[in-house]
């Protein structure tokens, strides 16, 4: 797959394009015997437009897509996008370890009509060096060529360690449709970095909006639970009432240290957001662990004994 002679005309067409900055990474929904609840999402898709979000970041780490079938995260590519009915942004998160499968979720999300696509790198067999990561990228990106693309950076989980800033100037060369990277990792010194190039960064972080935002870095994908929180943390920065936004920053930082005190993983966030929405999305899927209903009781009453309970509801217009 090769993008065509127009890629030049491409590249000038996608230079300034930029989504929207408070993105959700939604859980996938799913019922008691595993299978995905798609009829939960319309409900799930109100609630965050309710919240502040203005977009969605599908099939990514917290919605699980690695452990999901091709089929399965094409449907929830649609069924996101119809539920989103223009309120949200949807960006899609395509990366597997295998790049014919990540061209067919290319192709996929691109006949869908979304607003973007992303992609980790593959992380059994690991790119060696920033060049053939490139490669790896721009073959994904061509099955899309009209549709901006993110690579999707997130080192811990994919053990892949090369220079992101080195990765996005050679990318820039090679891949027209690259706007930005999403960024999970968690160096921030290595994240401002990459502001030197010509892109958007967004970053996937719960507790570091704040820092973010005093290096020029507002695009954030968070917890499906933070939107409220991140929005107003945001109107203080931008207000100049720096105080104020520390003081949203704590609330953030109170809410993660309760889910770390309870494992902080995928299955703990999952429980965060029921006991802070009231929306059930159902289990986790294997090989991530169930939460016990105990450490659930008792994450519950740690949330209302702190008055963070109702943090996350929508609010009254």
């Amino acid at each position: 797959m090769h993008y065509s002679r127009n890629s030049r005309l491409y590249s000038q067409q996608f230079s300034k394009f930029r989504v929207k900055e408070l993105i959700a990474a939604p859980f996938t929904p799913f019922d008691q015997d595993g299978e995905v609840n798609f009829s939960v999402i319309e409900q799930y898709a109100d609630y965050l437009a309710a919240t502040n979000f203005t977009g969605i970041f599908v099939n990514g780490t917290l919605g699980e897509g690695i452990s999901l079938t091709l089929e399965e995260r094409k449907k929830l590519t649609e069924t996101w996008f119809k539920a989103s009915k223009g309120r949200l942004e949807v960006i899609v998160h395509v990366g597997t370890n295998c790049i014919k499968d990540s061209q067919e979720l290319s192709r996929h999300a691109e006949e869908t009509g979304v607003t973007a696509i992303a992609a980790l790198s593959p992380n059994y067999y690991k790119p060696e060096s920033e060049e053939v990561l490139v490669e790896v990228m721009k073959q994904i990106a061509a099955a899309a060529p009209k549709t901006p693309f993110f690579y999707y950076e997130i080192n811990f989980c994919t053990g892949v360690y090369l220079n992101a800033r080195n990765f996005m100037e050679l990318a820039k060369k090679e891949i027209p449709t690259l706007v930005g990277l999403k960024n999970s990792s968690r160096e921030l010194p290595d994240a401002y970095e990459v502001t030197r190039v010509d892109c958007q960064m967004l970053i996937g972080t719960d507790v570091q909006y704040l820092s973010c935002l005093t290096l020029g870095i507002p695009g954030t994908v968070v917890a499906s639970y933070l939107g409220n929180l991140n929005s107003d943390m945001r109107k203080a920065f931008d207000s100049g009432d720096i105080k104020r936004a520390r003081e949203f920053q704590d609330v953030a930082s109170r809410i993660n240290t309760i889910r770390n005190k309870y494992g902080g993983g995928i299955n703990v966030a999952k429980s965060v957001f029921k006991i802070l929405t009231g929306i059930d999305l159902g289990p986790v899927r294997l090989p991530l662990s169930q939460m016990l209903p105990e450490r659930y009781d008792n994450m519950k009453k740690d949330f209302i004994a702190e008055g963070l309970a109702d943090v996350a509801k929508p609010r009254e217009s």
